[in-house]
């Protein structure tokens, strides 16, 4: 008698440990969920801004020297500047670094940056359902231990 009871608490010790170990597990998934969704909110900024800064060329384009533009300058103020040169546009090339480009290099430079980003996002959403869908694996084990025979408690 004292056999049997010793092995159903030593399966409760094994039960609770496994339970313990999965939710040390579902923890890490759930901060590192949260890393890659602050990430993909980055890159989803940088999308927009590849996306504002190459519709922007494309409008700047249809301006001549001597237009006027209102630029906006932070805190929701603007001010009026005229456009003196529409065939040089500085873009970042990495590194703190800028190139001179045409407008039309520079969208294409801009649209090849976007994309990659593009599939840096694809990338990263795809990492976060594979995490997101080991978590619910993990979840259900979790469910399984505490509910079963000898898990509740």
């Amino acid at each position: 008698m004292e056999e049997r009871a010793r092995g159903v608490t030593e399966k409760e010790q094994e039960m609770q440990a496994e339970a313990q170990s999965l939710l040390l597990q579902l923890r890490q998934y759930q901060a590192q969920a949260e890393t890659i969704t602050q990430e993909l909110s980055f890159v989803g900024q940088a999308l927009a801004e590849h996306d504002k800064a190459i519709e922007t060329i494309k409008q700047l384009k249809n301006l001549k020297v001597g237009d006027e533009l209102m630029v906006p300058i932070g805190a929701n103020s603007l001010i009026y500047v005229s456009v003196s040169n529409i065939d040089t546009i500085l873009v970042p090339i990495g590194g703190g670094i800028s190139a001179e480009k045409d407008p039309d290099s520079s969208i294409v430079f801009l649209t090849e940056k976007k994309t990659q980003l593009e599939g840096t996002q694809r990338e990263m959403a795809g990492a976060l359902q594979k995490m997101e869908q080991e978590a619910q694996k993990l979840q259900a084990r979790l469910q399984e231990l505490t509910s079963g025979p000898g898990g509740q408690g």
